[in-house]
């Protein structure tokens, strides 16, 4: 039974056995996958220099070379996913391969099924993490050089450093960002923090500015400031 993967997912197989290359190409097209083979690490680069793959197997014996090498170069350098598909049955090998960076480790021989069934599933985890960071990464806005992410209640640095905050430090946060620098009352502020169930008062706002500023002057957050402007309200100051 032909079925549609998403995207039409691309998987290189890097096997030196012609018969199991061929066994494993036709199988996952009849799957709905596209497949390129490669018989030896050559090859390999050749292929995956000149086109996109979401997914290599390799065997670990080559006739040009470790395939260990390989993935631990794929780990460190691209990332590509890739999973071994290795005769080497021994918990060492199986352990270094992980280790070196392999997403999965399937030893031969093995069933087809479980095999398509392992890929499936690794790509669908991968495509849901990457909608989500591409939906987190809607959801950013930049304070200085920091990105406040709203629907997680944290700012975080270039370098990873992560400052959390409450929902109230988040909205207030979000509505001075949003203001791009222009004035913001207090009782502008405590009415757009405010819900439907909850009343902030401006005596409030006043607190979580406070609290605000000490969060981002103990994490060093440079290329902003919140500016009092006296008898009126605040405003953030974004550095050039």
């Amino acid at each position: 039974m032909l079925m549609e993967q998403p995207e039409a997912a691309h998987i290189l197989v890097l096997e030196d056995d012609d018969s199991l290359r061929g066994v494993l190409k036709d199988f996952l097209s009849l799957m709905g996958y596209r497949v390129t083979e490669a018989r030896d690490i050559a090859e390999y680069r050749a292929q995956a220099t000149s086109q996109d793959i979401d997914l290599t197997l390799l065997d670990l014996n080559l006739p040009d070379g470790d395939g260990l090498t390989l993935v631990r170069e794929l780990a460190s350098q691209s990332g590509a996913p890739v999973f071994v598909v290795s005769g080497r049955c021994d918990e060492g090998s199986r352990l270094q391969a992980l280790e070196a960076g392999a997403d999965d480790y399937l030893i031969k021989p093995f069933n087809a099924r479980e095999l398509e069934y392992r890929i499936r599933n690794f790509l669908r985890r991968q495509r849901q993490r990457d909608t989500g960071e591409l939906r987190e990464q809607r959801d950013a806005v930049a304070v200085g050089n920091w990105k406040l992410f709203t629907g997680q209640y944290r700012l975080t640095s270039p370098t990873g450093e992560v400052i959390n905050l409450t929902r109230s430090e988040r909205d207030l946060l979000q509505v001075l960002v949003e203001a791009e620098g222009n004035l913001c009352t207090r009782r502008q502020l405590a009415r757009a923090i405010s819900s439907p169930t909850e009343t902030t008062s401006e005596e409030t706002v006043t607190v979580l500015i406070y609290r605000l500023r000490r969060k981002l002057e103990q994490s060093g957050l440079s290329g902003s400031a919140i500016e009092t402007v006296t008898g009126a309200g605040y405003r953030l100051v974004q550095a050039e």
